[in-house]
């Protein structure tokens, strides 16, 4: 595939968010007017494939994007959808003992409630 003059772009736009493709575009045609969606499409998947971006998929089968290589949890506001990232921790006596998690794909919705 044909990598683009904007695909560090691309990268430093999803450090440490949550993106769609059409929220990537928008960032990304403010710099490049002449970029075209199904290139940033595509570059996107690519960069996901590649592991420079970790693609998340949520209900709806909406996929965000995000350059957050460290493991964590998300949690989505349910009112908002905000997504917030959490890191993991867990301790269970029943993981063998050179257990080592390589990626984990948790999402907990929440909201708040008035008690």
């Amino acid at each position: 595939m044909k990598t683009h003059y904007y695909t560090q772009d691309i990268i430093d736009i999803c450090d440490c968010n949550h993106l769609t493709v059409e929220d990537i575009y928008d960032k990304i045609s403010i710099k490049y007017p002449d970029a075209w969606k199904s290139s940033i499409y595509r570059n996107v998947e690519e960069l996901a494939k590649k592991g420079e971006l970790r693609k998340v998929i949520w209900i709806w089968k909406k996929s965000y994007f995000e350059k957050n290589k460290w493991n964590h949890i998300h949690l989505i506001d349910e009112n908002t959808w905000e997504i917030i990232d959490i890191e993991y921790c867990f301790i269970s006596p029943d993981l063998p003992k050179n257990f080592k998690i390589s990626e984990i794909d948790l999402k907990i919705f929440w909201e708040f409630v008035n008690t």
